[in-house]
């Protein structure tokens, strides 16, 4: 008798794995060792370029939206890919979002170039302070400090995400918050600084437009100075937009953007104390 049904032709692929007929790539033109040996150059000299579908294939998606009718949109699409320099640019999805507003259009398209990381300027990740290290020094010098979100913002989770112990926040390592809510005037917040007598002031600025993040920031540095504290407290800025360099540039000492931890803050906020402390001979004040 037969001891396997497949005896009768000499045996199947699952009992003699052996009779398996492995198939190279069938395009002698277009295959992985092809494809690797055209881009052995950006694998040896660890050049970056995008990828989609093969290794480095540069493919880049675009995603944009145009105040016209969804042919006009197209047409103007791959125009626009054109002169921003993608190649075998093509418009892979279109949608109209209403007639009276225009049309939204995502184009892939090729960069033809690749990136080398070596020439690229990174900026360093500030060192944080460890736990310990933050929770000692807040017990030596406590911090109080004032938040709020500004102008016309109602966003509250990013800052209630850095203030809040239960996330992780600076209230966890001793740090007193007095949190103002969201909207509050740039003024309410300088002047709960001055009532409580804090140390720094945190903002948060989510809406961007007009560069009202930028104002609102410019305006709490100017605002401590004309009310004579400004010596005297750490401002701080945060926000999905925000960058330590724009808040520098807008008279703040830092700025903290998206992905930001509460110890992260913390780690700035004793580091600045410390600085003021030395300047002063030791006196916290």
């Amino acid at each position: 008798g037969l001891e396997h049904p497949c005896d009768l032709i000499g045996g199947c692929t699952l009992c003699n794995p052996d009779k398996i007929a492995y198939i190279d790539e069938l395009d002698e033109r277009d295959n992985v060792h092809v494809r690797l040996e055209e881009k052995r150059e950006l694998r040896e000299k660890g050049l970056i370029k995008p990828e989609v579908e093969w290794f480095a294939d540069g493919i880049v998606c675009l995603n944009l939206f145009l105040p016209v009718s969804e042919e006009v949109a197209e047409a103007a699409g791959l125009e626009i890919a054109r002169r921003m320099g993608l190649e075998d640019a093509e418009v892979i999805h279109r949608e109209i979002m209403h007639p009276a507003e225009g049309t939204y259009l995502e184009i892939k398209g090729k960069v033809p170039f690749a990136i080398d990381p070596a020439t690229l300027t990174i900026p360093k990740k500030p060192e944080v302070l460890s736990e310990d290290e933050i929770r000692n020094f807040i017990k030596e010098h406590p911090m109080k400090v004032v938040a709020a979100t500004v102008g016309e913002d109602e966003h509250s989770v990013g800052l209630r995400e850095i203030i809040d112990i239960k996330h992780g926040g600076i209230e966890g390592f001793g740090i007193e918050c007095h949190y103002l809510g969201t909207s509050v005037p740039v003024e309410k917040v300088v002047d709960a600084a001055i009532e409580i007598d804090a140390d720094a002031v945190l903002i948060s600025t989510i809406i961007t437009h007009a560069d009202v993040h930028k104002i609102n920031m410019r305006k709490l540095h100017q605002l401590c100075i004309e009310k004579g504290i400004r010596d005297r407290v750490i401002l701080v800025g945060g926000g999905t937009q925000v960058t330590d360099d724009m808040a520098r540039e807008a008279g703040l000492d830092a700025g903290f953007g998206r992905g930001t931890k509460g110890i992260q803050v913390a780690s700035f906020l004793v580091k600045k104390m410390r600085e003021k402390i030395e300047k002063r001979g030791g006196q916290c004040r």
